[in-house]
């Protein structure tokens, strides 16, 4: 018996490593949507394609409560599904012709799908009304362009074509906000569009100047019916100012034509109207300060009748997605807690309470039953969809698509948590990320640090600076969430404002020394790396300290002074440092890396895309002027084709080569006295 379990295990396969390429692969599942009799959820799945250089998007299907998912569409370009009201239809966006339109699909008779736009440009948003009447979405069209939607969608048309005939690539604007992120926008606007449900007669609802619904990076849902169809609601912002403003309001647009009529006029931002299903009640999330765009978001009520807003329960942190219960008496709401994301429970009343010990995401529906069918994962566990009884009750898992690749992978262990305390003696949370190790090992640290800064580091699955996958190399590694992160506050969260390499640094060497004491970590072998205001506390980092073996500074900011003049979101380091670099002069010199390139010594590789608008591509060109001026070992690694995040699969596979190889480089010697 021994010996045929000592041959059984010998003759087993050894577990893969958890490369970039098996990261690559992993089916990543978002945009979870239920059908109105709770029967069937549809959701979205991506997944990294190397060989045609994109991502690959499907809609899936899963009969519930026990059938197996099934991919509903095959093509690789569809994604954001939505049931019609008598959940016989399904609409889908999809690019299979090259462009994003609405495809309808029938449910009950099969099919391919009846494609029912043809916006130069594409279709998005598509969005049903209650009573499966009408269908909304938006599209972006030249603002100059008036008229009927065929005549704005020609002349936008026209514009596009003869600007790409013409060999003059000229950029002509007389206003902010002339690009942003990763496009130019100077004759570029979204607007909101309404037509039958057999896509007949779309009209616009929003012509002119302006971003219908305002923009918001990665969506907010900011696109819903009123439950008698009669009105949509919707975010946007009024175009004067809308560079150093992040005051959105919210409005009612009329179906039958009309003016939109605001319903808000808070100073901040009002976003993600989510109308309750006995019509009453509109919830909304809501920021109190112009120009902060991590101020606090909080939830509110507006009741439709009276218009008048009703402040909900004062949560302890951001307000995240939102969704109603089935009969209207509350909402649940996604909040953070120290790094995971739960669902609470809101009543009208103004309760507030756990809807489950069980970590979820913001991609989540309610079923009739009260149950949340969300979207799971830890650092380093892939997204699966699982069904959350509210209250107590183990978590059910329902989809199982990363199981296959995933059981030839050994990931090590759950992440671990670390606590400090920094100078001010506010407690700092970290993760700490191992690869499967034998007792006795010792493996160098790499230190990661997030963007924002108003962000954190989540038990949550990411493509981007997966730790895992750091993790799989030989490191152990530190994900420490420092002041500014959110879900520890809102006072932890603002001490990062005009503060940037200060408490936020401290926490991080702090957390640094509590790991480096670790006995399975390897003394004077710790690297840090990280993108956006990551990236900048690395250039920080680079003219502050020398205790690192190598740097890695991804989209980060180097000089305050020429970021202002480059960038496109002026609110930012408005709010950031008190005011424009001409009425705060010091406050930009004295937190500037630029500032500190004498002291630079440490090897460091500079990381960048040239399409990124938000930190634009002199940061990153001038820090590694520095770093080559001043005598570093330095590297540069450029992306043509790229914006703020890498996202093609293999530039994102070069990026995690590139940054994987320096690192092994410097953390894996000894450095020479």
């Amino acid at each position: 018996m021994i010996a045929a379990l000592l041959a059984a295990l010998l003759a087993a396969p050894a577990p893969r490593p958890f490369t970039p390429e098996e990261l690559l692969q992993t089916h990543r599942l978002d945009d979870v949507q239920l059908s109105p009799d709770g029967k069937r959820v549809a959701f979205s799945v991506r997944q990294k394609n190397l060989a045609d250089n994109r991502d690959s998007r499907d809609v899936w299907m899963l009969e519930l409560p026990g059938g197996a998912p099934r991919a509903f569409t095959r093509d690789g370009h569809s994604d954001h599904p939505r049931f019609s009201p008598d959940g016989k239809s399904l609409l889908v966006v999809s690019e299979r012709g090259g462009e994003s339109q609405l495809h309808l699909f029938d449910l009950e008779g099969g099919g391919d799908g009846k494609r029912l736009t043809s916006a130069h440009g594409g279709a998005a948003e598509g969005v049903f009304s209650p009573d499966g009447r009408l269908i909304a979405f938006t599209a972006e069209v030249n603002p100059a362009c008036a008229g009927s939607f065929a005549e704005v969608d020609a002349c936008t048309k026209k514009h596009a074509e003869d600007r790409a005939k013409n060999k003059l690539r000229a950029h002509l604007t007389d206003k902010l906000l002339y690009r942003h992120w990763n496009e130019w926008r100077e004759l570029k606007r979204t607007h909101v569009f309404v037509m039958a449900a057999d896509g007949e007669g779309p009209r616009d609802l929003t012509p002119g100047d302006g971003d219908w619904p305002t923009f918001r990076l990665g969506g907010a849902g900011d696109l819903s019916f009123s439950r008698d169809s009669k009105t949509i609601f919707v975010s946007h912002k009024r175009p004067a100012g809308e560079a150093w403003h992040t005051n959105s309001d919210l409005f009612a647009l009329p179906v039958s034509g009309g003016a939109p009529r605001p319903l808000t006029d808070n100073p901040g931002d009002d976003f993600g109207p989510v109308p309750s299903p006995d019509g009453k009640w509109l919830a909304y999330r809501a920021q109190a300060r112009d120009g902060f765009e991590a101020d606090q978001t909080k939830l509110r009520l507006l009741e439709l009748a009276s218009g008048r807003i009703v402040p909900m329960a004062e949560l302890p942190d951001d307000a995240g997605s939102v969704r109603w219960k089935a009969d209207s008496s509350g909402l649940v709401v996604e909040m953070q807690r120290a790094g995971r994301v739960y669902l609470s429970d809101v009543s009208l009343d103004g309760r507030v309470a756990t809807f489950s010990d069980s970590a979820a995401t913001g991609d989540f529906a309610l079923a009739p039953d009260g149950a949340a069918i969300a979207v799971v994962s830890a650092i380093n566990r892939p997204p699966e969809l699982y069904r959350i009884p509210a209250g107590s009750g183990a978590p059910q898992q329902l989809t199982r698509l990363n199981a296959e690749q995933y059981s030839g992978l050994d990931l090590g262990p759950a992440a671990e948590e670390q606590w400090v305390k920094s100078s001010d003696g506010a407690r700092v949370h970290s993760f700490i990320v191992k690869p499967p190790m034998k007792r006795g090992d010792k493996l160098p640290l790499l230190v990661l640090v997030h963007g924002g800064p108003q962000g954190a580091w989540e038990d949550q699955f990411s493509m981007r600076w997966n730790a895992a996958a750091f993790a799989a190399r030989g490191y152990i590694v530190l994900l420490p969430n420092q002041r500014g992160s959110t879900g520890y506050g809102e006072q932890f969260k603002e001490q990062i404002s005009q503060d940037w390499g200060g408490l936020a640094y401290e926490d991080v060497m702090r957390s640094v020394d509590a790991a480096e004491k670790r006995p399975d970590v390897q003394p004077g072998h710790t690297c840090a790396a990280g993108a956006s205001y990551g990236g900048y506390l690395i250039n920080w980092i680079a003219g502050h300290t020398e205790r690192f073996q190598c740097l890695v500074s991804h989209a980060g900011v180097f000089d305050l002074v020429s970021e202002y003049g480059s960038t496109e979101e002026l609110w930012f380091p408005e709010w950031e440092f008190g005011g424009p670099y001409w009425e705060k002069p010091d406050a930009y010199r004295k937190w500037s890396p630029s500032s500190y390139v004498q002291h630079f010594k440490t090897p460091t590789l500079v990381t960048m895309g040239e399409l990124d608008y938000r930190v634009p591509i002199e940061q990153p060109l001038g820090m590694f002027s520095a770093l080559q001026r001043r005598g570093v070992e330095s590297r540069l690694l450029d992306f043509p084709d790229e914006g703020h995040w890498i996202n093609k699969p293999r530039n994102s596979q070069l990026w995690y080569r590139t940054v994987l190889d320096w690192i092994d480089t410097h953390a894996k010697r000894t450095r020479s006295p």
